[in-house]
C-alpha cells in the first residue's frame, strides 16, 4: 500500500461507528477503490463488550474480529486511535496516509453545501453543536466523531456530508409548517428539512445515470430509520421526514407521525432530561422506546414477520447459542399488528408520492420508478410484494419470482416488476459512504 493515499467515509451512531476505507485515485477518470469496511458496535453499553470487525477487500489485509473493554467504560474519542492501529496493523495503512475524512451528519439545517473542517478551522463545529437538539440521538455523536479524527489525524481534510443537503430543493407548500411566528428566535427556522438524503442521492445518481437524464422516482429508504421521498427530475420535491428525522414513517425505535399530544399523556414527567443522551424524557421514548419496538418489542422486521406468520408454541430462531423465541399468543398478534400499522403508514407515503409525481410528470407511465432501499427494504419480499400489490389499481406490479430473489450477488440493484407493469419497481443497494467520498471527490478536487 506504499504511498498511497487513502479517504475514510465514518458513520457515527449514538452506540456504534461504521465506516469505510477508499484508495484515492491517481486520475480523476478512475473510481475510488474500497479497500475495507470497519464497524464497532456495543459503546456506551454497560455488561456489553466493544465488538471490532475489520473486512478487507480482495484479501488486502488481514480481516478482524475482535471482542474487546466493556463498553460502559469506552468513548467514541477512545476508539478512533484503535481504528488506526488495527487498520496499519492489519493492513499496512499508516495514519499519515489518511489525508481525507467524511462524516455523515444527519443535520445540517439550512447550509446548501458540504463544510470542510480542518485542525487549524474547526469553526464549523460550533453550528453543529447548536444543531445537536435537532437530532439529539445523531449529530452530537458525530460531531464527537469529527473532534476526534481531527485530534488522531491533525493533518487530515474533514468533509461534514449531511442528509438535509438532498432536500434543500424542497417547495415552500411542502417545507412550512402551518405555526404561528416564533416569539423568539430559533438556531434554524422550524420547516421541514428532511434526512437520508444520502441515500437518495446515491440512488437518484445511479438511475439518472443508466436513463441518461435526471430521473423521476418514488423512493422508500426502509432501515432502522425509515423515510420516503419524491424526486422530481433528480430533485427532492418532498420527504415523509421534517423538522427533526420523528416525523413521516414509523422506525425501528421511532414513533413517526402521530398526535403530538399523546406523549404528555403517555410521560406524566415528559420534561425530564436524560442526561446522558442530552434529550428529554418524551424525545427519548418517541426517538429510542416507540416505532417497531413499541409495538412488538423487537426491531427485527424479519422477526416480526416470522412471528406473524408463526403458530402459538413455535420456537424460532434455536441453534447452539440460543434456546430460541417460543411464540405465545400475544407476540402472534403484537407482530401481525406491527406489520400491519408499518405497511399503512408506508402505503399513506409511498401512494401520495406516486399521485404527486404522475401529476408532475403527466401520468403515472412517466415515473421512472419505485425504489425499495435500506435493510428492510432490500430484504422484506413479503413487504415490498403488499405494498405494490396495493398499487395494482394503477397499472403497477410485480414479478413473484423476481421479489423473492432480491437483488443477485455482486450486484447493487434488481428490476422486480413485471414487464407490463406501468412504473418499474426497483430494490437498490444504497450507498451512503460512497456518496460521501462522491463528495469529497468535487469539494477537494481529487
Amino acid at each position: 500500500m506504499g504511498d498511497d493515499t487513502y479517504l475514510i467515509a465514518l458513520n457515527c451512531g449514538s452506540s456504534s461507528i461504521k465506516g469505510r476505507l477508499y484508495v484515492v485515485p491517481h486520475s480523476k477518470k478512475e473510481k475510488f477503490e474500497q479497500q475495507a469496511t470497519l464497524s464497532v458496535s456495543n459503546i456506551g453499553a454497560p455488561g456489553e463488550p466493544i465488538h471490532f470487525t475489520l473486512k478487507w477487500s480482495d484479501n488486502k489485509g488481514k480481516d478482524m474480529d475482535i471482542h474487546t473493554d466493556d463498553g460502559g467504560s469506552v468513548e467514541h474519542k477512545d476508539l478512533f486511535p484503535r481504528i488506526l492501529d488495527h487498520l496499519s496493523g492489519s493492513g499496512g495503512v499508516k495514519k499519515d496516509q489518511i489525508r481525507y475524512v467524511t462524516h455523515r451528519i444527519v443535520h445540517g439545517g439550512e447550509n446548501k453545501k458540504p463544510l470542510v473542517v480542518t485542525k487549524e478551522h474547526p469553526e464549523a463545529l460550533k453550528d453543529m453543536d447548536k444543531l445537536g437538539e435537532f437530532a439529539p440521538l445523531h449529530n452530537y455523536h458525530a460531531i464527537l466523531g469529527v473532534r476526534a479524527c481531527l485530534d488522531v489525524l491533525p493533518e487530515s481534510k474533514n468533509l461534514l456530508c449531511f442528509d438535509t443537503l438532498f432536500h434543500q430543493t424542497l417547495p415552500p407548500a411542502v417545507y412550512k409548517y402551518s405555526l404561528p411566528p416564533t416569539k423568539v428566535k430559533t438556531v434554524i427556522p422550524l420547516r421541514k428539512y428532511g434526512f437520508h438524503g444520502l441515500s437518495y442521492a446515491s440512488i437518484t445518481h445511479t438511475l439518472s445515470k443508466e436513463l441518461g437524464r435526471p430521473a423521476n422516482l418514488v423512493v422508500c429508504h426502509l432501515g432502522s430509520g425509515c423515510s420516503a421521498a419524491c424526486i422530481h427530475e433528480g430533485k427532492s420535491i418532498d420527504t415523509s421526514m421534517g423538522l427533526t428525522p420523528l416525523e413521516g414513517l414509523v422506525g425501528g425505535t421511532r414513533t413517526g407521525s402521530i398526535d403530538p399530544t399523546a406523549i404528555f399523556h403517555h410521560t406524566p414527567d415528559y420534561a425530564e432530561m436524560v442526561p446522558e443522551l442530552h434529550v428529554n424524557k418524551a424525545e427519548y421514548i418517541m426517538n429510542k422506546k416507540s416505532g417497531l419496538v413499541g409495538l412488538s418489542g423487537t426491531t427485527n422486521f424479519g422477526h416480526i414477520c416470522e412471528r406473524k406468520a408463526a403458530n402459538v408454541g413455535d420456537v424460532l430462531g434455536k441453534n447452539e447459542k440460543s434456546d430460541g423465541f417460543k411464540v405465545t399468543k400475544e407476540d402472534k398478534e403484537n407482530a401481525a399488528v406491527t406489520y400491519d400499522v408499518f405497511l399503512d403508514r408506508l402505503m399513506a407515503y409511498l401512494s401520495q408520492y406516486v399521485m404527486k409525481l404522475a401529476y408532475e410528470t403527466g401520468g403515472v407511465e412517466k415515473i421512472d420508478g419505485i425504489v425499495f432501499a435500506g435493510g428492510i427494504g432490500e430484504h422484506s419480499a413479503e413487504l415490498r410484494r403488499d405494498a405494490i400489490g396495493r398499487l395494482g389499481v394503477l397499472g403497477v406490479k410485480i414479478d413473484e419470482k423476481k421479489n423473492e430473489a432480491g437483488v443477485p450477488d455482486g450486484k447493487t440493484q434488481v428490476l422486480v416488476s413485471t414487464g407490463d407493469s406501468k412504473v418499474k419497481v426497483y430494490i437498490v443497494l444504497t450507498d451512503e459512504e460512497g456518496w460521501t467520498a462522491h463528495m469529497a471527490r468535487e469539494v477537494f478536487d481529487i
